[in-house]
C-alpha cells in the first residue's frame, strides 16, 4: 500500500511540474504574440500617417495643380480611418491596471494630445484588457464600412461616424463634492482613485464635513426586465429544500468515483475497501517473507527486549481505547440532526425516524 501511495504522490508531483512548464511556455508565447500584434498595429498606423503627411505636403507644394484623391475606389471613403486601427490592442498577459472607471461614469478628457481636451462626457464602453474606453460624443472619427457589414438585406452607408477609444490614462473621473465654505455641490476632477473591497475613494483626500474619506458611488446599472413564460420553474420549487445532511452515508454513490476516474488510474487517491485490504495483505505477506529470509526460514517474529515488549503492550492498550472512542451510528445520526437544525434544513422523514428507532433498539438489545 505504501508503494501505491508513493507512486500516486510522485505522479502528482510530475503532473504539477509539467503544468508549471506548460504555463510558463504559454505565458512566453502570449507575450510574443502580444508584441507582434502591437508591432503590426503600430506599423499600420505609421503607414497611414506617413501617406497622409506626404499627400498634405504634395497638395501644399502643387496648390491648384494637386491631383484629386477622392476618385475611383476612394471616392466615398477618402479621409476615413481603417477600422483595424480604431480598436486598441488588448494585453494578454493579464497585467492590465484597474482604473476604477465603469460604464455610466462622468469623465473629463485630460490627455495632452487629445483634441477634445477639457470636455466632460459619459463613458459608453470600457475595455479593461486594453485599458481604453469610449466616451459618448467624444473623439469622433469617420471609418470606412467593412465589406462583411455590407449586406443586401441591411444596406450600410460607406462611411460611419463613431467614437474612437481613448486611453484610460487620458481621462479622469468627475464626481460632485460639497464645498465646505458654501455648502453647494460642485464637480471635481479626481486625479487618483483608491479601490478597497469593491468600493472606490478619492486618494489622499479627507472630507472636512465628515472627517472621513470621500466615497465615490458606482454608476447605476440598467435593470434588465425578464418576461415570465408558462414553462418557467416556479420560485417555490427552487427554494424547496429536499436534502438533509447526514453522516451515516456518503453524499454520492460509491460508484461515482469510478466514473470520474479510472479504477486503476495512477492519479487516483481513493480506493475501495476490498482493494485496500488486498494491498495491506500483500504488504503483510511481504514483511513476513522478509522476516523469514532474515531469520533463515524460521519464525518471522523478532525477539524483543523487555522495554520493547512493554512499549508494544502500551500501544495495543492505546489502540483499544481509540477503538472504544470511535463514533457510532447513533452519534453520527445525532450530529446530522443537529447540523440540519442549525442549517435550517427540513426535518427528517418518517423513514429516517424509523431507521433511527430500529438502530437504537438494536443497540439497547445488544447492550
Amino acid at each position: 500500500m505504501q508503494k501505491l501511495l508513493k507512486r500516486t504522490s510522485q505522479v502528482q508531483k510530475q503532473a504539477a511540474r509539467r503544468q508549471r512548464i506548460t504555463r510558463s511556455k504559454n505565458a512566453s508565447d502570449t507575450r510574443k504574440l502580444q508584441h507582434n500584434q502591437l508591432k503590426v498595429h503600430n506599423q499600420a498606423k505609421r503607414e497611414v500617417f506617413v501617406s497622409a503627411r506626404q499627400a498634405q505636403r504634395e497638395d501644399w507644394h502643387l496648390g491648384p495643380l494637386a491631383p484629386r484623391r477622392d476618385v475611383g475606389d476612394n471616392a466615398e471613403t477618402y479621409g476615413t480611418v481603417p477600422i483595424r486601427l480604431v480598436e486598441s490592442v488588448e494585453k494578454m498577459d493579464g497585467k492590465w491596471k484597474n482604473w476604477g472607471i465603469r460604464e455610466g461614469d462622468r469623465v473629463c478628457i485630460v490627455g495632452q494630445k487629445e483634441r477634445d481636451k477639457g470636455k466632460i462626457g459619459v463613458v459608453r464602453e470600457v475595455r479593461e484588457k486594453a485599458e481604453s474606453c469610449k466616451v459618448r460624443g467624444m473623439n469622433m472619427i469617420s471609418i470606412a464600412t467593412p465589406e462583411y457589414m455590407k449586406t443586401s438585406s441591411q444596406p450600410q452607408a460607406p462611411v460611419q461616424i463613431t467614437e474612437a477609444p481613448l486611453p484610460l490614462s487620458s481621462v479622469r473621473l468627475v464626481t460632485p463634492i460639497t464645498d465646505p465654505s458654501t455648502g453647494h455641490k460642485r464637480d471635481v476632477i479626481v486625479n487618483e482613485i483608491t479601490l478597497e473591497r469593491g468600493r472606490r475613494y478619492i486618494a489622499n483626500y479627507i472630507n472636512p464635513l465628515s472627517s472621513q474619506r470621500h466615497f465615490i458611488p458606482w454608476p447605476n446599472k440598467e435593470k434588465t426586465e425578464f418576461q415570465d413564460n408558462d414553462d418557467d420553474t416556479l420560485r417555490i420549487d427552487v427554494e424547496q429544500e429536499t436534502w438533509v445532511p447526514t453522516l451515516l452515508r456518503a453524499p454520492m454513490p460509491s460508484g461515482v468515483i469510478d466514473e470520474l476516474r479510472n479504477k486503476y488510474s495512477k492519479f487516483r487517491t481513493r480506493h475501495e475497501d476490498s482493494y485496500i485490504e488486498m494491498k495491506e495483505d500483500m504488504d503483510q505477506k511481504a514483511k513476513q517473507r522478509a522476516g523469514e529470509l532474515r531469520w533463515g526460514g524460521g519464525t518471522p517474529r523478532v525477539m524483543l527486549t523487555p522495554i520493547q515488549e512493554l512499549n508494544r503492550q502500551r500501544r495495543m492498550e492505546a489502540r483499544g481505547v481509540e477503538e472504544e472512542n470511535k463514533l457510532t451510528d447513533e452519534v453520527l445520526a445525532g450530529i446530522g440532526q443537529t447540523m440540519a437544525r442549525k442549517g435550517k434544513r427540513l426535518p427528517p422523514t418518517d423513514v429516517e425516524l424509523v431507521e433511527s428507532d430500529v438502530r437504537i433498539e438494536q443497540s439497547q438489545q445488544g447492550g
